[in-house]
C-alpha cells in the first residue's frame, strides 16, 4: 500500500469529498451532518463477516447503506470463497493488514465487478479510517487522474494511537473539529481519507489484527510468512457473542 505523506491528501481548504474519492468537486462539510456509525451499537441480526486465521478470528460489521457497491462486491467474493487461503500482508508501523496484495498495481489482477467495471470510491462523512476500520484497497484509474477505484483487496487498520503530529496536520488541513476529536479518542489513520472506501468496522478481534500486523514478514511487499486467511464467512450479529476486541 502506498503511504500518504501528508494528511492533506484529499481534505483541502476544509472540505470533505462527498462527490467521489480524490475529486476536485468537493463540498463544505457541515459537522452536524456527521454521525460516526462505526461506533453505534450493532443491531441484532446485522450482517457481519468472520475472517478466520490461525492466530484468531476477526469479526466485522458491514455498512451497505453507506457503501452499497463495495459491500455487494465484497459479499459476493466472500460467498464464492475468494478469500480462502489468501495471503496476508502487514505493515507494522501503521498496524495494518492487507489481503491478497502483491504490488501497487493490483497483483490479484485488478478484479472488478461482474460487469467488468471498477468500483468507484464511495465516500461519506459517517465513515472514517479510525482504528478497526475495514477499507477496500484500490488504484488510480490512470496516471493523469486523481480518482481512485476499488478492487478485490481489503485492509484493516489496527489500534493506532493518535499522535500530536497527526492532530496538528489535521488541524492545518481543515479537518472538522468533530472528526479531529474522534481521532483523538479512537486513533486511526486519517492519511487514507478520500482515497479508499471504508465499508466495515471490526467489533471483535482487533487484537488479532494487531498481532498479525507485527508478525514476521518476507519479501518487498511484507507478506506474512506463516499465516493466511483460512476462510471468510458471512454471519449475523448477536450481542451475546460480543467480547472485548
Amino acid at each position: 500500500m502506498k503511504k500518504k505523506g501528508k494528511i492533506a491528501l484529499c481534505l483541502l481548504a476544509a472540505v470533505f469529498l462527498l462527490t467521489g474519492c480524490m475529486s476536485s468537486n468537493a463540498a463544505p462539510l457541515d459537522e452536524s451532518q456527521i454521525h460516526f456509525i462505526q461506533f453505534d451499537e450493532i443491531e441484532e441480526g446485522r450482517e457481519t463477516v468472520e475472517i478466520t486465521t490461525s492466530v484468531g478470528t476477526i469479526k466485522m460489521v458491514l455498512f451497505p447503506e453507506e457503501a452499497p457497491n463495495t459491500v455487494a462486491h465484497f459479499k459476493k467474493l466472500v460467498n464464492e470463497g475468494f478469500f480462502t487461503n489468501m495471503r496476508i500482508f502487514a505493515e507494522a508501523d501503521s498496524h495494518t493488514i492487507i489481503s491478497g496484495a502483491t504490488d501497487e498495481t493490483g497483483g490479484q489482477g485488478k478484479l472488478v465487478t461482474e460487469d467488468e467495471k471498477p468500483i468507484k470510491c464511495e465516500t461519506t462523512p459517517n465513515l472514517w479510517h479510525f482504528s478497526g476500520a475495514v477499507s477496500v484497497l484500490g488504484y488510480q484509474e490512470n496516471r493523469f487522474s486523481q480518482d481512485y477505484v476499488g478492487d478485490s483487496r481489503f485492509f484493516i487498520i489496527g489500534n493506532v494511537e493518535p499522535t500530536t503530529q497527526m492532530v496538528t496536520d489535521m488541524e492545518e488541513y481543515g479537518y472538522p473539529l468533530k472528526v479531529i476529536n474522534a481521532y483523538k479518542e479512537h486513533g486511526g489513520y486519517p492519511q487514507y481519507t478520500g482515497a479508499y472506501t471504508v465499508f466495515g468496522q471490526v467489533y471483535e478481534g482487533l487484537d488479532v489484527v494487531d498481532t498479525l500486523s507485527e508478525m514476521k514478514t518476507t519479501g518487498n511487499y511484507k507478506e506474512l510468512s506463516d499465516v493466511v486467511i483460512e476462510k471468510a464467512e458471512m454471519s449475523t450479529y448477536h450481542s451475546a457473542e460480543e467480547t472485548s476486541a
